[in-house]
């Protein structure tokens, strides 16, 4: 516990500068990216990061970038913070924000650049001294074999190589290449890295997320796109929390949606399933769900890597949230409409 103190009180500092609900009211009330940025631009949270912006000369996909931006500042300052222990979390942790950087690079590789968002210097910077990714080979990034070289001396550089003997893979196969990586590789460090008690938190949030994406995964893919069992089967996060192999099975096996819920309601998350019907319900759960085990740990055990993980998790909370936002403000939606699709109102 007290080697913990220190960083949780830096935390509590720091979740108090998160936005507030009235705050939130206050920007579905601006009509402009202008206003947008000005009003952040006066909060502590994004002062920093906005500092030198021009709000009246601003692509909104460029502040998108800034604003998740602003998550990575966050994780470096909790990172020069830590002790050791508490690095080996972050570095843990710092492997989806790694992933999501790689895939903001893969996008421009495709030369989808309506969906590019710029990487802050700072995050390059850390990426540069604490991950083995050549950050500036990244940024001179343009085609899909520049995009694959930069990797050379990451862990990240042998499952990319591996979709050389796919035909014209997709973006689709890269990001979900990488990211199949990064949560097999996030589940298999814990064990080095952490010790009992941390691990026994660590795995009850990570075990329920990934089951969980297993889950929605199974669905989807049932649903939208009618693969067979055997090819939605290698799609899936190789970990098991609480939903064990044969459940996967009969998940990936049965002959209808409603086959589907049945085997669902049968497994260690009925409780929690009983009432849904769509798709769009088990996200809503998968995010709620989410939240209440990160937050009750948190609570149960503040003086823990649950309360770095707490604060990181409200960080990208708040992000999707402004997003989400300046998406509603650029297609003119009014403040009632805002409120309601961010579901906070006044």
């Amino acid at each position: 516990m007290n080697e913990y103190k220190a960083i949780t009180t830096k935390i509590r500092g720091m979740h108090g500068k998160l936005l507030k609900k009235k705050e939130y009211i206050e920007i579905s009330h601006l009509d402009s990216i202008r206003a947008f940025v000005s009003y952040l631009k006066q909060k502590p949270g994004y002062s920093t990061i906005l500092k030198d912006v021009d709000e009246n000369h601003i692509y909104r996909s460029y502040l998108e970038g800034l604003l998740n931006s602003a998550v990575y500042e966050d994780f470096n300052k909790l990172y020069h913070f830590a002790n050791f222990r508490q690095r080996n979390f972050l570095k843990i942790y710092g492997i989806n924000y790694e992933v999501n950087v790689l895939k903001k690079f893969l996008r421009r590789a495709f030369d989808i650049s309506e969906i590019y968002e710029e990487v802050s210097e700072e995050y390059l910077d850390y990426l540069n001294r604490h991950s083995n990714i050549n950050a500036k080979a990244l940024e001179e990034v343009k085609t899909l074999p520049e995009f694959r070289e930069s990797l050379k001396g990451s862990m990240y550089y042998q499952p990319i190589r591996q979709l050389d003997s796919v035909e014209n893979p997709s973006l689709f196969d890269y990001e979900t290449t990488l990211d199949t990586f990064a949560f097999t590789t996030i589940w298999r460090e814990k064990n080095k890295l952490l010790e009992k008690d941390e691990e026994k938190i660590f795995e009850r949030i990570y075990g329920t997320k990934f089951d969980l994406l297993n889950i929605i995964f199974i669905y989807r893919y049932k649903r939208y796109y009618n693969l067979p069992p055997e090819q939605i089967n290698t799609l899936l996060i190789p970990v098991n929390y609480r939903l064990s192999d044969n459940e996967i099975s009969a998940l990936l096996s049965a002959e209808d949606l409603e086959a589907f819920w049945r085997v669902l309601r049968g497994t260690k998350y009925a409780k929690y399933v009983n009432d849904l019907d769509s798709g769009l319900e088990l996200e809503k759960l998968y995010e709620d769900l989410l939240d209440k085990i990160i937050q009750s740990t948190a609570k149960n055990d503040p003086y823990s890597i649950a309360s770095i993980y707490n604060y990181l998790h409200d960080k990208e909370d708040e992000i999707d949230l402004l997003t989400t936002i300046l998406e509603a403000i650029h297609y003119d939606r009014g403040p009632l409409e805002i409120q309601k699709i961010i579901g906070m109102k006044e």
